[in-house]
């Protein structure tokens, strides 16, 4: 691809500067590699992780909306992206979660068809769409409003069905990104549901405090001879999914799991959000250290302070947990 030199000031901030204004796929390819490169020249400099993830969030949540521009810019429907995409959480390797709002009178087959093609156009840029299928180009993920709304009370009131929690979830974190809904239309809706419902909130602390992973000891990696841990299913899924819980349960439709941790003062001890706060902030700098890419990581590549500092951050998550399981075993947080 030909590179011409980036004309912002070298900030993860300006990184998106200049995708907006991409009027074919060419100079969207284009846009988006000049992000690229600014924030990994960002990223050698120093820049704090916070401000890399930020940057990084907001350059595709900008050539999302670009692709949707460039596809078809007068279709009836709202865009939106979850994940760490909207969280302004993103790190290298961030997959793009996509969801459609749809006029009333829309055609959702058409509308459907159209935003595969939007995710060819981000698939070319070198855009990962995500992998576990939160795509607008399936039925799912496709709507009117009338319909996310009904879907919403639904999941709220019976969690185990269809993917309840999962959908809960994927709905409070979504962010407009293209079209005429308003910001918080779909997550004012979500809080509304969670705290009119004590099932959801019961089967979304149940889901943010149950382990799927975790970080092996030395006893179980010379048991094992294993000694590789997913960094995102053993610590921060963890912290990012309690923080949505409590900021829900109090009221807040914040996206950013540091602002969610902030707003759950009256859910979460202070000690704990303090905690999960300075883990939360030394799992994002462990993430966009260049000298890694990904989240399954292998112990026995990292310096022996490392190694300990993720086993301590781990432990802390997991402790908090088992306190919140505690705790809602009581009834604290009904």
């Amino acid at each position: 691809m030909c590179m011409s030199p980036s004309s912002d000031s070298g900030e993860p901030a300006n990184a998106a500067a200049g995708i907006d204004a991409a009027a074919d796929e060419t100079q969207l390819r284009e846009g988006f590699e000049r992000a690229v490169q600014t924030i990994r020249t960002a990223g050698r400099g120093g820049t704090q992780a916070a401000e890399l993830a930020a940057g990084w969030s907001a350059v595709l949540r900008a050539v999302t909306a670009s692709a949707v521009r460039l596809v078809a810019v007068d279709a009836p429907w709202s865009w939106l992206v979850s994940g760490s995409v909207a969280r302004g959480e993103a790190v290298p390797g961030s997959d793009v979660e996509t969801l459609i709002v749809a006029a009333d009178d829309a055609d959702t087959a058409a509308l459907q068809a159209a935003a595969a093609d939007v995710h060819a156009l981000l698939e070319r840029c070198g855009v990962r769409v995500d992998a576990n299928g939160v795509l607008a180009s399936r039925t799912r993920f496709c709507r009117t409003q009338p319909a996310w709304v009904e879907a919403i009370g639904r999941w709220a009131a019976d969690p185990r069905d269809d993917r309840g929690v999962v959908m809960t979830g994927v709905l409070a974190d979504a962010s407009v990104v293209f079209g005429p809904l308003p910001e918080d239309t779909l997550r004012a809706r979500v809080v509304a549901a969670v705290r009119a419902n004590y099932p959801v909130r019961q089967h979304m602390l149940h889901d943010a405090t149950t382990l799927r992973a975790a970080v092996p000891s030395r006893l179980k990696i010379l048991a094992t001879q294993s000694d590789t841990v997913d960094l995102k299913a053993a610590a921060v899924d963890p912290v990012v999914k309690i923080a949505r819980w409590a900021a829900l349960s109090a009221g807040s439709t914040a996206t950013s799991t540091m602002v969610r941790l902030d707003a759950a003062s009256n859910i979460l001890d202070a000690e704990d959000i303090s905690s999960l706060r300075e883990c939360f902030i030394w799992l994002l700098k462990f993430r966009w250290d260049p000298s890694r890419e990904g989240d399954v990581i292998a112990l026995s590549t990292l310096a022996p302070q490392q190694r300990a500092m993720l086993r301590s951050v781990a432990r802390e998550v997991a402790g908090i947990g088992r306190k919140l399981t505690f705790l809602a075993s009581t009834s604290a947080f009904r």
